[in-house]
């Protein structure tokens, strides 16, 4: 039987095109950003070789990424080293919180309804990063969530000048709307039969890695790594998709709570090894990278 991370790894490595940028950002969130942000531009040339990544290319993502705010570049003396910018370090808590939580376990029956700005440039820009929040569009100019993490649509609303803010109006319902309502209301405001789909072959893709790790089969620490990025940068493309919407709303045999649960089983499986490897091959200069933050231990708990 073919071994389940190079048959991933395989597959992987041969998609076409390979966006460089978007497998640094899942790097950097799942392994860099726990262990402070930085690290040394050779040793993430070294690591992404082994995804068939050129060093012409991640420079390029790089220096991207640097360009577009996410990143800082630092000389230390014929080295480069790349840190987390603090725009950066915003955007990856905000999707941190999205990727390892899961959905919320409870909901008190409350409701965000967001009124758009008239002002179409204006309207057009807060539309895009509330659905980034998982916000629905109920009508034309109108956009709801049961439970948005107020921290982020408050930092969307207030990074607004004044006379482009939205009216937010939050609060219980007068009266319970019955089950059959609110189905179509979610039925209406979100795509949720896509997400599934995308749920659906995340799991079906993860499978056998799956089985063979829960039948013993222990990868050495860089094959480890490379299982575990594969896991969250697919993962992270779906969920960061994912409205979150509570347990309440969604159908029946949701594929999410399948894919996150998977994702959970296997990441917890991977992280020991992998981390290994971190401890031994990237640096923050001449140190190795610090140890994770408290915070690394409840990610996927």
């Amino acid at each position: 039987m073919a071994d389940p991370v190079d048959r991933l790894l395989a597959a992987f490595s041969a998609r076409r095109p390979m966006r460089t940028g978007s497998l640094v950002i899942t790097l950097f969130g799942d392994v860099i950003v726990p262990r402070g942000g930085a690290v040394l531009l050779a040793d993430l040339i070294r690591l992404l070789a082994a995804f068939g990544v050129n060093d012409s290319q991640v420079r390029t993502a790089v220096s991207r990424l640097a360009a577009d705010g996410w990143l800082a570049p630092e000389r230390l003396g014929r080295h480069s080293l790349y840190r987390l910018s603090e725009s950066g370090r915003h955007r990856f808590a905000e999707a941190t919180r999205r990727i390892y939580a899961g959905p919320p376990e409870r909901w008190n029956g409350h409701w965000h309804v967001v009124v758009m700005p008239a002002a179409r440039p204006a309207r057009d820009e807060l539309r895009k990063d509330l659905g980034w929040l998982g916000f629905g569009s109920l009508a034309p100019g109108v956009m709801l969530h049961p439970c948005p993490d107020k921290d982020s649509l408050a930092s969307v609303i207030d990074d607004l000048p004044p006379g482009e803010r939205p009216l937010l109006v939050a609060g219980a319902d007068a009266l319970p709307a019955p089950p059959a309502t609110l189905q179509a209301l979610v039925e209406q405001s979100w795509d949720l039969d896509a997400l599934a789909a995308a749920y659906e072959r995340f799991i079906g893709d993860f499978a056998a890695l799956d089985r063979a790790l829960g039948d013993g089969f222990a990868p050495p620490p860089l094959p480890a790594l490379l299982a575990r990025l594969m896991l969250i940068h697919d993962y992270r493309r779906i969920v960061l998709r994912d409205p979150m919407l509570p347990r309440e709303l969604m159908p029946r045999g949701w594929s999410g709570a399948a894919a996150y649960a998977a994702a959970r089983r296997i990441y917890r499986h991977l992280v020991p090894a992998s981390e290994r490897w971190v401890d031994a091959e990237l640096h923050a200069g001449k140190r190795s990278l610090p140890a994770p933050a408290a915070a690394f231990a409840a990610r996927f708990r």
